[in-house]
């Protein structure tokens, strides 16, 4: 595995290790020193033997070979990312094959067919950590990334273990879904959900341990459930996701984790018909792209 950032006007050579995170700011990996870029611009993340780009929500946004980065995108030699005005070029020492594929020049797409998108009921279970970008100013750009990879690696566990496939992460946010909505799919996600909070609680690993002994500070994982139909299939070559406005809400519900301060919400699609678990109304909020009050429920009475 060896990779590298190139900067396309300088030749400044940036080596990528399995999580970097690209911007302006002190806890970057790759520092960009450009009022263009963002303090936490993008990331690149090492998985499943691909390295993947995903920007984190900058000011000026993330462009792979011109095109506006939307969603994790999989990385091929020669790409050029620009970030702000900043222009790096991605070389993979390992992607000598890759490099040959025939590429749609205006989608940077491969013309290989893609596998048929199916649409099918799911539970949805969206994490994100709580006050991350704080977090990030107090550690250094390798202590911030080893604790995103202690953290991911836990989400691999937890998740994986309780029967979720994991969609993707997003920065400092993961997404996990399960195939069906039965009462024993969505105990399985309220206990995932239990399960990532009672991880961050207990410094475990040593990265978290030096955060709580030096800061003082916990991780604090925020959780979405929800569930409805979902779009799952291959949006083009290296690129698996799920898609559909129940994706999104979930991704809304768990931004409302920090306005009703709860830890773990849920939606009202996910406590209908369901008499395992008691659940208390958190009240009902309006939600960007949806028309009525969404209400969402908090764990307990």
């Amino acid at each position: 595995m060896r990779a590298s950032m190139r900067n396309a006007i300088s030749g400044e050579i940036f080596p990528l290790g399995d999580v970097s995170l690209i911007g302006r700011g002190d806890s970057a990996t790759i520092r960009l020193a450009d009022a263009s870029v963002s303090r936490q611009h993008a990331s690149v993340r090492y998985q499943d033997a691909n390295f993947w780009v995903v920007d984190l929500g900058s000011a000026n946004g993330t462009f792979v070979n011109g095109s506006a980065l939307g969603a994790p995108r999989v990385l091929r030699g020669g790409d050029r990312l620009q970030f702000g005005k900043v222009v790096l070029v991605f070389e993979d020492e390992g992607s000598a094959t890759a490099r040959t594929e025939v590429l749609d020049e205006r989608t940077q797409i491969s013309r290989l067919p893609p596998q048929p998108i199916r649409s099918a009921p799911m539970t949805i279970l969206v994490g994100d950590l709580k006050g991350f970008t704080a977090i990030c100013t107090l550690l250094s750009a390798q202590e911030v990334a080893g604790l995103l990879r202690e953290w991911y690696a836990d989400c691999e566990a937890i998740l994986k273990r309780h029967g979720a496939s994991i969609d993707k992460f997003i920065g400092d946010c993961v997404f996990a879904y399960w195939h069906g909505t039965e009462p024993d799919i969505r105990d399985s996600a309220i206990r995932a959900a239990e399960a990532l909070r009672a991880a961050e609680a207990v410094p475990s690993s040593p990265m978290r341990a030096l955060l709580r002994g030096r800061h003082g500070i916990a991780l604090d994982c925020r959780l979405g459930l929800h569930l409805g139909d979902v779009a799952v299939g291959s949006m083009g070559k290296g690129i698996n996701t799920a898609l559909g406005d129940a994706v999104n809400l979930a991704f809304r519900i768990e931004g409302l984790t920090r306005t009703a301060d709860e830890p773990i919400l849920v939606s009202a699609a996910f406590v209908d018909g369901f008499s395992r678990r008691t659940f208390r109304s958190c009240g009902r909020y309006e939600v960007k792209g949806v028309e009525e009050p969404v209400e969402v429920f908090g764990m307990g009475d």
